[in-house]
């Protein structure tokens, strides 16, 4: 496993005319384990689907495979929490600190009410990683689960119901495309998550849009032979880059994700920075603020 750190930002996406001086993000990396089933009676009742448990959250599997789940991809999903975990933890540090200027600072910052970070999972599939937020994820806000296939949003439909009332009462699915989803949502939500089967391509001038001032964009990116070198036009087409083949391919493969978001986020005049990039298995992921 290849794993960069970087520095976080308060201002993470903001304009570039508000950056505050950096921070260094605190990773609690208390990866989630195995854990009972969820404490809500109802969920233990017996049925005839097969369950299948991740962390403290258990889903329905779909023995018809028409609503994907990735089994190999547990690290990423716990190393996603550790994340919102110390993204939670330092918004609540940064807020402690604009409350300590007084009553008799009238600055908007000084005086806004401390509010739940908002998450957006673009591509919920069966809604495991949605659910799983909002049930490990202590002091998160509401979790917005998309996906544009209707099966899949009557499965997360069901294994929200099937974790019990902390699930329900902070996972809202929806049925439509990501894009456009995120398009209509400008600025709207403090953590953006984009797990795609593939490239995250077609997502990323939407996603820097939908991220709030101060959030991050955690993304995915499955196509390595692509990215590694194996086909330099399609590469060239999809981030605008062209990849080298050699014993530096997994890192040439971040680092051409990130200047790929880069340059979608300056489009719209914002940066990233990148807190956390990883090369794991046969996907890298990364964190930005």
């Amino acid at each position: 496993m290849t794993l960069s750190l970087g520095l976080l930002r308060s201002g993470l996406l903001n304009r570039r005319i508000n950056q505050p001086a950096n921070q260094v993000l605190r990773l609690h990396l208390a990866f989630s384990s195995a854990s009972p089933s969820p404490s809500d009676p109802s969920a233990a009742a017996a049925g005839p689907q097969t369950t299948i448990r991740e962390g403290k959250v258990e889903i329905f599997l779909d023995e018809s495979n028409s609503v994907f789940y990735n089994k190999t991809q547990v690290n990423n999903r716990d190393i996603s929490i550790a994340v919102l975990r110390s993204f939670i933890l330092k918004r609540h540090e940064e807020y402690a600190a604009r409350s300590r200027k007084g009553p008799g600072d009238t600055t908007l910052s000084a005086q806004a009410k401390y509010k739940e970070p908002k998450v957006l999972e673009a591509l919920a599939a069966s809604g495991l990683r949605a659910i799983r937020y909002a049930v490990e994820v202590d002091g998160i806000g509401e979790v917005t689960a998309v996906d544009n296939n209707e099966a899949a949003v009557e499965a997360c439909k069901k294994n929200i119901q099937h974790n019990g009332s902390l699930a329900s009462s902070k996972v809202v699915p929806h049925h439509a495309d990501a894009r456009v989803y995120m398009l209509t949502h400008p600025k709207e939500f403090d953590v953006v998550d984009l797990d795609p089967y593939g490239s995250p391509a077609a997502f990323l001038d939407s996603a820097v849009q939908c991220v709030a001032d101060g959030g991050i964009l955690m993304c995915s990116a499955t196509d390595m032979a692509v990215l590694a070198g194996g086909n330099a036009e399609v590469c060239f087409s999809k981030y605008g880059s062209y990849p080298l083949r050699g014993k530096h391919c997994h890192e040439m493969a971040l680092r051409i994700l990130l200047a790929c978001i880069e340059s979608h986020a300056i489009r719209h005049k914002r940066y990233i920075v990148p807190i956390i990039s990883v090369h794991m298995d046969f996907y890298i992921r990364v964190f930005l603020g």
